[in-house]
C-alpha cells in the first residue's frame, strides 16, 4: 500500500537531517579525529542541545500563533474536518444551479481551508520529525563518539597488552638467565666440593710415589742395576690395602657436575690451529671458511656456558694420576669398585691401558690415544672418544682365554655394553668391537682400517660420511644401521655389507652406490692425517672405491600402544 504524501514527506525530512549531521559528522570525525569529538564534547553537546531548543520554541511560537498566521495566509484562524464540507457542499450546488462564480467562490473557499489544513499538518510533522531526527543523531553522534572511544582504548589496550607480553617475554629471559645462573651457581658448589676431593688424589699420587720409589729399591736390589725408567711396574698388589680402598672410595665419592665451557675444544690440533687462525679470521674469511669446512672446525658459543653433559675432572684425575704412577692393569680395582664413571680425561694418552669389567659409563677420552688397550667386558654406555686415535686396541667381549686376573674363568664371557658410544671422527686401526653391544653408537666421519665386527651388535649405530677399508663382518646385527654418505671399498660393497650382516637385519634396497676417485679419498682429511696412498692400496688391495647413499626412510615400525 502506497504511503500517504505527508508520511513520505516526513520520511524524507528525516533522512535529509540523517544524512545531513551523518556527513557533517563524518567530515568532523575525518578531518578532527576521534579526540576531537571527546575533547569537544561539551560544545557539540551545547549546538545539539541548542538546535533542539531552537526547532522546540519554533514549534511552540507556531502552535501559539498559528490562528494568526492562518489567517493572513488562507483567510481562516482554524480549520477542522467538518469545515471542508460546506464548501465542498456549495460547490456542488452551485455547479447544479449553473452559477460558475458561486461554484468558483466555493472551490476557492474550499482549496483554502485545504491549504490551511496540510500547512499545518506538514508543519507539525516537520517539527517533530525535526525534533526526532536532532534526538537520532545526537543519539548516533554520541554513539559514534563512544565507539571511537572504545576503539582507541582498545587500542591502548591492545598497545598496554603488547607491552606487557614484551615485558613478560623479557622476565621469562630474565628467569631462565637467574635459573641458568642458580645451575651454574649449584654446579660450580659441585666443583668446590669435588676440589676439596682433588687434595686427597694429590695424597694418593704421593702414595704412589713411595709405592713406586720402594719396587725400583726392590727392582735395583734384585738385578743391581739402578732403573732409568719403570713402565708399568707397579701392580695391585704392590698397593695394599689401605691404598686400594682410598683409591676406589675417592673414585666414588667424586661426583659428576657441569663446569663452564672455556671454547677450547679437546680435539687437539685441529682446534689449536682454528685458535691460532682467529688472528687473521676478519681479513682472510673466505680462507677461514675453506679450511674450517676441511677440518670440520665449530666455534664455541659467544658466552660462556656449562658443558653439555655432567663430567668429573676429579676421576679424569685419579685415573691420570694412577696411570703416571705406572698402573696400567686396573682389573684388580675395578674388583674391588673403582667408578671411573663420568670420568674427563681428554687429549690422554692411553697406551697398554687394561680395564675389563670396568665402569667407564660416560667417560670422555676425546681426542686421546689409545694403543694396544684392553676395555672389554666393561661398560662404555654414551662414552665419548670422539677424534680418538686408537690402535690394535679391544673392546670385544672378554672369552676366557682373554680374562686377565682376578678374574676367573667361570667369570667369561664378559660382554662389553658400549650402547651410544660416540667414536666420530675416531681413526680407528685393527681394533675389534667383536660380539659387543653398541646400539646407536656413533662412527660419523670416522676412520675403519680393519675393524672387527663379528658378532657386534650395531642396531641404529651410524656410519654417515665414514671411510671404511677392510671391515670384518660376520653375523653384525646393522638393523637399521645409517651408512648415508659412507665411503667402502670393493666391487660390490653393498653385497658385502648384505653377505656379512646378520640375516634380515641390513636392507641393501635402502641404499646406492657411486663411484669415488681416487682423488677424492686423499683428498679428506682424516685420509691426510693417518693414511698414505700406499697404505690404501695395501689394505684394499686397489679396490675401487663407493659411496653408499641412502635413499629410502628407515621402518620405524609399530609405534607402542
Amino acid at each position: 500500500m502506497d504511503q500517504p504524501q505527508g508520511q513520505r514527506s516526513g520520511l524524507g525530512i528525516n533522512a535529509v537531517l540523517f544524512f545531513g549531521f551523518g556527513i557533517a559528522a563524518g567530515v568532523l570525525i575525518a578531518f578532527s579525529g576521534a579526540g576531537f569529538l571527546q575533547d569537544s564534547a561539551a560544545l557539540i553537546a551545547t549546538v545539539f542541545l541548542s538546535a533542539l531548543m531552537v526547532i522546540l520554541l519554533l514549534g511552540v511560537i507556531l502552535f501559539a500563533a498559528r490562528r494568526m498566521i492562518w489567517s493572513r495566509l488562507f483567510g481562516f484562524a482554524e480549520v477542522q474536518i467538518e469545515q471542508l464540507a460546506n464548501p465542498l457542499a456549495s460547490v456542488a450546488e452551485r455547479a447544479i444551479a449553473g452559477d460558475p462564480a458561486g461554484a468558483t467562490m466555493a472551490a476557492r473557499d474550499l482549496v483554502a481551508l485545504a491549504l490551511a489544513r496540510y500547512s499545518w499538518v506538514t508543519t507539525r510533522r516537520w517539527i517533530i520529525a525535526s525534533l526526532t531526527a536532532l534526538i537520532a543523531a545526537m543519539a548516533a553522534l554520541a554513539g559514534t563518539a563512544l565507539l571511537f572511544q572504545q576503539n582507541q582504548l582498545i587500542e591502548k589496550q591492545s598497545g598496554l597488552l603488547t607491552e606487557q607480553n614484551a615485558r613478560i617475554a623479557e622476565q621469562t629471559i630474565l628467569l631462565s638467565q637467574q635459573t641458568a645462573l642458580s645451575i651454574q651457581q649449584v654446579q660450580l658448589a659441585e666443583a668446590d666440593r669435588n676440589a676439596q676431593l682433588a687434595v686427597e688424589i694429590t695424597e694418593i699420587a704421593a702414595a704412589l710415589g713411595v709405592v713406586l720409589d720402594r719396587v725400583a729399591v726392590e727392582f735395583e736390589a734384585a738385578t743391581g742395576t739402578p732403573p732409568d725408567l719403570l713402565f708399568n711396574a707397579i701392580q695391585t698388589q704392590d698397593l695394599g690395602r689401605e691404598l686400594v680402598l682410598r683409591i676406589t672410595s675417592v673414585s666414588r665419592a667424586t661426583k659428576p657436575y657441569r663446569f663452564l665451557d672455556l671454547g677450547v675444544r679437546a680435539e687437539g690440533l685441529k682446534d689449536r690451529t682454528r685458535i691460532a687462525f682467529q688472528r687473521r679470521r676478519a681479513e682472510l674469511p673466505n680462507t677461514y671458511a675453506r679450511i674450517g669446512a676441511y677440518y670440520g672446525w665449530i666455534d664455541p658459543p659467544a658466552e660462556a656456558q656449562l658443558i653439555d653433559r655432567p663430567a668429573s675432572p676429579e676421576r679424569g684425575q685419579l685415573l691420570s694420576v694412577l696411570l703416571g704412577a705406572g698402573l696400567f692393569n686396573l682389573e684388580a680395582l675395578n674388583t674391588a669398585g673403582l667408578n671411573l664413571s663420568f670420568a674427563h680425561l681428554p687429549n690422554a694418552n692411553l697406551f697398554l691401558i687394561t680395564a675389563q669389567a670396568g665402569i667407564l659409563d660416560n667417560a670422555d677420552f676425546t681426542g686421546s690415544n689409545l694403543v694396544e688397550a684392553d676395555l672389554g667386558g666393561s661398560s662404555l654406555e654414551n662414552a665419548r672418544c670422539r677424534g680418538c686415535v686408537i690402535r690394535k686396541s679391544s673392546f670385544a667381549e672378554v672369552t676366557a682365554d682373554r680374562l686377565r686376573p682376578p678374574h676367573v674363568a667361570m667369570m667369561a664371557p664378559m660382554s662389553t655394553r658400549a650402547n651410544g658410544i660416540d667414536f666420530a671422527g675416531a681413526a680407528i686401526f685393527e681394533t675389534s668391537f667383536a660380539r659387543a653391544q653398541m646400539l646407536a653408537a656413533n662412527f660419523d666421519g670416522a676412520l675403519l682400517v680393519q675393524t672387527d665386527f663379528t658378532g657386534t651388535i650395531l642396531g641404529a649405530a651410524t656410519f654417515r660420511k665414514a671411510l671404511i677399508l677392510a671391515p670384518i663382518w660376520g653375523g653384525t646385527n646393522l638393523k637399521s644401521a645409517d651408512f648415508d654418505g659412507a665411503i667402502l671399498f670393493g666391487a660390490d660393497p653393498l653385497a658385502g655389507l648384505a653377505a656379512g650382516a646378520a640375516p634380515g637385519t641390513f636392507d641393501a634396497t635402502r641404499f646406492r652406490v657411486d663411484p669415488v676417485t681416487r682423488d677424492d679419498v686423499l683428498g679428506m682429511s682424516i685420509v691426510n692425517e693417518h693414511l698414505s696412498p700406499d697404505q690404501i692400496d695395501l689394505v684394499t688391495g686397489s679396490a675401487p672405491a663407493y659411496r653408499l647413499i641412502r635413499i629410502q626412510p628407515f621402518d620405524d615400525g609399530v609405534p607402542p600402544p
